[in-house]
């Protein structure tokens, strides 16, 4: 290890200190209820039986979730000034992905000033869950409500706003909500959709992730073009990683404060 990684995993090491008290927090969910009249109450009067707030906490949950994960994967302490940290060339990319698109997801709910919109944002999740549910259902059985009699109980709750219902359907990808998420923390959101499209092809076991995204200590060359390598995984990628998702819960959590009061 360089002596610049192991700076950055001191910096990492520092910055999950405050994942124990978002787990103390999320493990509390009735302490964290919208304040009747608040905003995000009207929002779950508005959305019910989806409300925005179920939707906001469980994405920042499971946010949380896989940043403890990172944090007990990453580090063991045998002592109190003794810790060892492991770096996997897959699995922690995975946890870091999971992190970010929950974290952005949250953000994505709550982000904008426009409650219509809100709504829209919300119905759209329930649709795409929704159907990806069924898929599985179709596969495993018994069938369950058809399609359009889901879309008929969500087009209920979006006539108000006047918006189009067929929007309901075309839902925002991960890759979208990271860079909403992410123009919270810099100019466009583009660097952190970069990191999560690298954490995502670690997370697949991509070949040409692997080749591009960890790093490579090449051992001998077998033949021209074919060498024997060393790989292990990026710590620099893992900490950039893992304090955008950090960065991106501590915006979400911020947003669910000020519409939940």
């Amino acid at each position: 290890m360089t002596p610049d990684e192991d700076k950055q995993l001191r910096l990492l090491g520092d910055a999950l200190l405050i994942v124990r008290e978002w787990e103390n927090l999320t493990g509390r969910p009735d302490s964290s209820q919208p304040v009747p009249g608040s905003e995000l109450a009207e929002d779950d009067r508005r959305t019910h039986p989806y409300q925005v707030s179920h939707a906001v906490r469980a994405a920042m949950m499971a946010a949380v979730d896989h940043l403890g994960c990172l944090r007990d994967s990453m580090f063991e302490w045998s002592g109190s000034d003794r810790v060892t940290a492991r770096i996997h060339i897959y699995g922690q990319f995975a946890l870091v992905r999971g992190a970010l698109e929950n974290a952005s997801r949250a953000v994505w709910m709550l982000e904008l000033d426009d409650r219509d919109e809100r709504i829209l944002r919300r119905l759209q999740l329930e649709w795409s869950e929704v159907r990806a549910q069924e898929q599985v259902r179709d596969a495993i059985g018994p069938p369950g409500r058809s399609m359009p009699d889901r879309l008929d109980d969500l087009t209920v709750l979006i006539q108000p706003t006047g918006i189009d219902p067929d929007e309901i359907r075309s839902g925002a990808s991960y890759a979208t909500m990271v860079k909403a998420a992410g123009a919270h923390l810099a100019a466009d959101g583009s660097r952190q959709v970069v990191i999560w499209r690298m954490c995502s092809a670690l997370s697949h076991g991509d070949f040409r992730g692997t080749l591009g995204y960890t790093d490579r200590q090449v051992l001998a060359e077998i033949s021209p073009g074919v060498a024997l390598a060393k790989v292990t995984g990026s710590v620099p990628l893992l900490t950039a990683g893992s304090l955008d998702a950090i960065d991106t819960m501590k915006v979400a959590l911020r947003l669910y404060g000020r519409r939940t009061m």
